[in-house]
């Protein structure tokens, strides 16, 4: 279906509709199992994307415009409020039935006069703040699904079990109606991928999703583009700068805002497979087969399972791609320039590292937290793309600045044991307080690790320990070892102690939809850090012979009653 040529000259008066999903990260990250996970996160793109506009053509109304569509999320115009309501409950009704658990809530915002040009962007903003009161007033669905004492419970949700799903071989669990409606939308979930990412790209999903390929380590990535939220807040001003017009049209807004919606969600798409492609390249030698699995690639939204030796390669290559595809978009490129003065728009990203069977769900907001840290430089009031990395060795039911490891002097100070967020880019191209944030320099001292560095596994080790005696004898082992080295100041200036001088801000939300004041806060007070355990982190995370992911094999066959 063509979206263009459903934008037409408005009506007399018309009324914004606004269809979107909500809590997506706990319903898509509510199970522990890959196929669920995937299937969840096909049901939250079908509503957008198919739902909405499937719900229009069948309901025969012409007089629906449907102006932005987006994985769980539709933006439409319509003459009357009615027609707005008749889509709503299409869509929800459709939800209840093919997809339990699954939150969606739609609105029909106040009328205004199309042919008033101040008009529709403060009706479209009303929209959006009676969206968030009716979803916020809406009881959760813990009620919906009360347990009783008689009910079986499904093994994976804790909810009322619908029917059994069989596992392996012949062993049958109870599973919730939601958890079935999962499974389902998994094999629509692969010919998706299959179709988006093209034949060579493909290979690296996992072609049963219940398994996920990796050399021991796991990692979720959360990569989200930067400054995309403060885009879409003050986007009918950028628009009329971009049009040079005082005033604009509610015609042209709505084209905007179909264009760069479907411009953002095509340059995430070809970044995510420019990555993927690169990964190939750099490891032709590899089995990359079933290592790398998309959960959400959505507007400037990137969640993927992968093998961690893949995560920190992809998250670059993602980054870099990613400028350049929005640079290469012409509305939204344009638009971007008027807000951001870049062309392109920047991107950053979270890494969290754990052992397969780690919850799904924890380790998605510990990449979230981790993406929000990656965030905090800001020079010019533009977030530098980058990324921060955390190695789960424990549970991450904690904030991520609990989790973070210090080593304590006497003096009541401390010295953090990671470097991150790493700032991507040339080191000369940063500004001179963040270079030390390069992800440059952590390349080099990883090199020094390598076969032909100086620097060897077992004396890299002694450095571990010493620091988690005492600082000082850390530094007392340095001394004596720098002397191997090339370049012994070089050494020295890139393993000790490092003094952290940047100035951190906080980013508002891109994709997440989360004001700043929600938010999880991260940002620790920069202060001396020391470079080398993420290099010995990272080193330690290599391609070997690939083993299957015991903690997200899941059912083999769809339930039945």
């Amino acid at each position: 279906m063509n979206r263009e040529s459903q934008i037409r000259e408005p009506a007399a008066n018309r009324h914004w509709v606004l269809i979107e999903t909500g809590s997506n990260q706990r319903y898509i990250f509510g199970s522990n199992r890959l196929r669920h996970v995937v299937g969840a996160s096909q049901l939250v793109h079908d509503v957008g994307t198919e739902w909405v506009p499937t719900a229009v053509e069948r309901l025969g109304l012409s007089a629906v415009e449907i102006v932005m569509t987006a994985s769980g999320k539709a933006l439409l115009l319509v003459d009357s409020a009615d027609a707005g309501r008749a889509v709503i409950r299409a869509v929800t009704e459709r939800a209840l039935a093919e997809a339990p658990g699954l939150r969606v809530t739609g609105v029909v915002g106040p009328a205004f006069d199309a042919a008033d040009d101040s008009a529709h962007e403060p009706a479209r903003a009303d929209t959006y703040q009676l969206h968030a009161k009716v979803r916020a007033a809406r009881p959760d669905l813990l009620v919906r699904d009360r347990v009783f004492p008689w009910h079986r419970l499904c093994r994976d949700s804790g909810q009322p079990a619908a029917c059994e799903e069989r596992y392996g071989g012949e062993e049958r669990v109870p599973a919730s109606a939601g958890m079935l409606a999962r499974s389902r939308a998994r094999s629509r979930a692969r010919d998706r991928l299959s179709e988006r990412l093209g034949g060579r790209l493909a290979a690296v999903v996992p072609e049963h999703l219940d398994v996920l390929r990796h050399s021991g380590w796991v990692a979720v990535v959360h990569a989200d583009g930067n400054g995309v939220g403060q885009l879409f807040r003050r986007f009918v001003e950028h628009v009329a700068r971009v049009e040079g017009v005082a005033q604009v049209s509610l015609t042209t807004h709505a084209r905007y805002q179909q264009r760069v919606a479907a411009e953002l969600d095509t340059a995430t798409w070809d970044a995510v497979r420019d990555a993927i492609a690169a990964l190939l390249d750099d490891k032709p030698d590899d089995d990359l087969r079933g290592r790398l699995l998309p959960i959400v690639v959505g507007g400037d939204d990137v969640t993927v399972a992968c093998d961690a030796a893949l995560a920190v390669p992809f998250v670059r290559s993602f980054a870099d791609a990613f400028a350049h595809r929005t640079a290469t978009q012409p509305m939204l490129s344009a638009v971007a320039k008027e807000a951001t003065g870049y062309a392109g728009l920047s991107a950053s990203a979270g890494v969290a590292v754990m052992k397969p069977h780690h919850p799904f769900a924890t380790a998605y907001r510990l990449a979230e937290a981790l993406t929000v840290s990656a965030k905090r430089f800001k020079p010019g009031g533009r977030a530098l793309a980058g990324f921060d990395i955390h190695v789960a060795h424990t549970s991450t039911l904690r904030d991520l600045a609990q989790l973070r490891e210090y080593i304590h002097l006497d003096d009541g100070r401390s010295v953090a044991r990671h470097a991150g967020p790493y700032l991507l880019g040339r080191a000369q191209q940063l500004p001179g307080e963040l270079r030390h944030r390069s992800v440059e320099l952590l390349d080099e001292v990883n090199r020094w690790l390598g076969p032909e560095g100086w620097l060897s596994a077992a004396q890299a080790h002694a450095l571990r320990e010493a620091a988690d005696r005492s600082l000082p004898e850390y530094q007392h082992q340095l001394k004596l070892l720098v002397g191997r080295a090339t370049n012994p100041d070089r050494a020295r200036e890139l393993l000790d102690v490092q003094s952290a001088t940047d100035n951190p801000t906080e980013d508002t939300p891109g994709g997440s939809g989360k004001p700043p004041e929600e938010r999880e806060d991260t940002s620790d007070s920069p202060g001396p850090f020391l470079r080398l355990f993420d290099a010995l982190h990272l080193r330690g995370l290599r391609l070997e012979s690939p083993v299957l992911s015991t903690a997200d094999a899941g059912p083999t066959h769809d339930g039945g009653a």
